[in-house]
């Protein structure tokens, strides 16, 4: 206990010695400030002193700061400062210098009074309210309602009667000034009394007008319901938008009652004006009344009332959404269907599951368009349920909420849709739903990526460093992608070309890859879960007609070698359209393991179409295969030998430009003196030279003077100077 009581002393001590040191300081820098002030010092001097007394000053300042107030430059700074020092020194001084004054030097001193609130100032501040130069007599009343008095108001009251036009606005805001001062400090019946007044007044501006009907009203609380009403009614816009205004500020269900009630004897006009305004006080109880004119009026009014009803989330207004989404036209049908889709309760979830046993099969397709919009959590063995309904329109529209949100449980329900499907518009859309499922449950994760073995180094043959702990632990950290660098790896093969290989699975299903040192390895493999994919082939079986070739083309998007095989047995079948589709699918194949299936294809088509799809596919392929450059190349040749039409062989010379070997080069500019594929070879060129400048510089230079000859592109020609002058260097 006594340590306690120790330390609670031995820290007050502490802080009273801090005070007092701080205190100490603060003198000491306010006497240097006076003396600036006092001294010859130049204007940049003094200015800076002002400001630091603003900060540190006491009445020990306050003759100093007085001193500068008829200094036309440092008047605002002077008074600045005696705006923060308390006591009534500041005060007296500035009060003295009231008859010392005058134009804007008189006015900034005023001012300074508003802002201390001086009381005493009063009746120095009420005999410059009559003054002839105008800006004087605006001052002294902005001032006086900064005071705030009673005695203050009463004075620019007194002289508000007798003051001309170009006072009257300062002369009421210092009024209206006087009156949230009043108020404040509990006079309400005085507050009551000045805006009363100024409500009075004729004429008036109408910011007059309107900012004392609002103080009228705010002054009596809910007393002042009926002025708000009375105004609301009146033919005078600008009362009626101040009292909207104003409602805006009045808590209470009763001001809400207030105002739903007044809703329906209105004319078009008001009632969107209080519409706005009941949503926005986003009182829930409004919605009774706005319910009512949204059900039946003119249209623009029933609009405003759809979307603040959903702003306040009333949830009765719900079934009516749902009859507008339907039965209405237009901007209040698309108004009242996307308030449905967006409306914030998890009651307008419940409602609209509840539609999808509605007896009208346009309810139920609504229904089922709306929980696919609002992605309805736990809606889709509704939606599955929905898929089989009576109706084509409600079928349509499940699936087309099921391509949003099914998952792996809701894929033999969707297989039984397709192979099911009773008409072409069905059976496509369960098709786009089970290529969106296989595609979401696709692709590389870093909880799916297993690295096997990665080698980094001199490849194939020379010096090299296994980094498969390395590599395994930058994609268990959620890396999908690796620099081959010897910033990640070391250098084991000192002064050498690298290279980066990583064998690795996704989802079980194995790939490979090779890079070069300062390019990126990304597990850009895509492998659907094998269940999924064994799920989509057993169906296989049992589909018919459309159904199967659905099937077929989606097992493209699922790739790995289970469907892969599916659809090379496929392409075997005695049904000439499964057979077509197959073959098709194995053309568009997205990996390179169907490379070989693709290249028999190239050579003994059964048809010239599939001969130009499948010539298209290796072509495609060749670049994606982990195998050596030279074996890129030459098939890649082979492929250009094969090829009739200049189409594809501009997509074997693209292919080329991604091979980074002299050997591509060569190739791929043996054609630019082809009329029909100069521009295509041109641009391999240059893909393949900017890879090569550095290593292959003769024959970079070569190609490229060839190619800035050649091309009639102008920024081609300009790129391919640029990289023989690079190789040059």
């Amino acid at each position: 206990m006594w340590k306690n009581k120790l330390t609670i002393v031995m820290t007050a001590a502490l802080l009273t010695a801090v005070a007092a040191v701080s205190a100490n300081v603060s003198a000491a820098e306010e006497a240097e400030f006076i003396a600036v002030l006092k001294s010859d010092a130049g204007h940049l001097e003094k200015s800076a002193a002002c400001r630091q007394l603003a900060r540190v000053g006491t009445q020990e300042a306050v003759p100093a700061l007085a001193a500068m107030l008829s200094d036309e430059k440092l008047a605002h700074l002077a008074r600045t400062a005696l705006e923060t020092i308390p006591g009534p020194a500041a005060d007296d001084a500035l009060r003295a210098a009231l008859d010392k004054l005058e134009g804007r030097l008189l006015m900034g001193v005023m001012g300074s009074l508003g802002v201390r609130r001086d009381a005493q100032a009063v009746d120095a501040l009420a005999q410059r309210l009559t003054a002839a130069d105008a800006e004087v007599a605006q001052s002294a009343a902005r001032a006086l309602g900064q005071i705030g008095t009673a005695e203050a108001a009463k004075a620019i009251d007194a002289a508000l009667a007798k003051t001309p036009a170009a006072n009257q606005v300062a002369f009421c805001e210092g009024l209206s000034r006087c009156a949230e001062a009043l108020s404040a400090n509990g006079q309400a019946a005085a507050s009551q009394a000045i805006y009363d007044r100024l409500r009075g007044l004729s004429p008036a501006p109408h910011q007059v007008r309107a900012g004392a009907l609002r103080g009228a009203i705010l002054a009596r609380q809910n007393e002042g319901i009926p002025l708000m009403l009375e105004a609301i009614r009146s033919a005078d816009w600008i009362l009626t938008a101040a009292a909207a205004r104003t409602a805006m500020e009045m808590p209470g269900a009763e001001v809400t009652a207030a105002l739903a009630g007044e809703l329906p004897k209105l004319p078009a006009d008001k009632q969107l004006l209080l519409i706005t305004t009941l949503g926005q006080r986003g009182d829930g109880s409004a919605g009774p009344g706005l319910l009512a004119v949204a059900t039946q009026g003119e249209p623009a009014v029933r609009l405003a009332a759809v979307r603040n009803l959903t702003h306040l989330g009333y949830a009765p207004a719900l079934p009516l959404l749902g009859e507008l989404s339907l039965s209405a036209e237009g901007e209040l049908a698309a108004a009242a269907r996307d308030c449905l889709g967006s409306f914030p309760s998890k009651e307008a979830d419940a409602a609209i599951l509840a539609m999808l046993a509605h007896q009208d099969a346009k309810v139920r397709s609504l229904a089922v368009e709306m929980i696919g919009l609002r992605s309805v959590a736990g809606a889709t063995a509704s939606l599955v349920k929905a898929a089989a309904d009576e109706e084509e329109s409600v079928r349509l529209a499940a699936l087309r909420a099921l391509r949003d949100q099914a998952g792996a449980a809701e894929l033999p329900a969707l297989l039984t849709i397709l192979v099911r499907a009773r008409a072409a518009a069905e059976s496509q859309a369960a098709e786009n739903a089970l290529g969106a499922l296989v595609a979401r449950q696709s692709g590389p994760a870093s909880g799916n990526v297993v690295i096997v073995k990665a080698e980094y180094g001199n490849l194939p043959e020379g010096p090299s460093a296994d980094v498969t702990e390395k590599v395994a632990a930058m994609v268990k950290d959620g890396a999908l992608a690796v620099d081959a660098s010897n910033g990640n790896f070391g250098d084991p093969a000192n002064g050498m070309v690298k290279k980066l290989r990583v064998d690795y699975t996704v989802n079980g299903v194995p790939a490979s890859k090779t890079v070069r040192e300062q390019e990126t390895l990304t597990f850009t493999a895509t492998s659907t879960p094998p269940a999924i994919v064994e799920a989509i082939c057993g169906a296989i079986g049992s589909a018919q007609g459309e159904a199967k070739l659905a099937l077929l083309r989606t097992l493209r998007s699922a790739g790995g070698p289970k469907a892969l095989a599916t659809v090379k047995a496929a392409a075997d079948d005695r049904d000439a359209q499964v057979q077509d589709t197959a073959l098709r699918v194995l053309c568009e194949w997205p990996t390179p393991d169907a490379l070989p299936i693709v290249a028999e294809l190239v050579k003994s088509p059964p048809t010239k179409t599939i001969k130009v799809l499948a010539l298209r596919g290796f072509v495609r392929l060749v670049p994606q295969q982990d195998a050596p450059d030279a074996q890129k190349i030459e098939a890649l040749k082979d492929a250009m030998a094969q090829a009739e039409r200049t189409e594809e062989k501009r997509l074997v010379l693209s292919a080329l430009g991604n091979v980074t070997a002299v050997q591509a080069l060569a190739l791929v500019t043996s054609h630019l003196e082809d009329p029909a594929l100069k521009e295509e070879a041109c641009l391999a060129a240059v893909a393949i030279a900017e890879k090569l400048a550095s290593s292959h510089s003769a024959e970079v230079i070569a190609a490229m003077q060839r190619v800035a000859k050649t091309t009639a592109n102008e920024k081609l020609a300009a790129k391919a100077n640029a990289l023989a002058r690079k190789a040059k260097q």
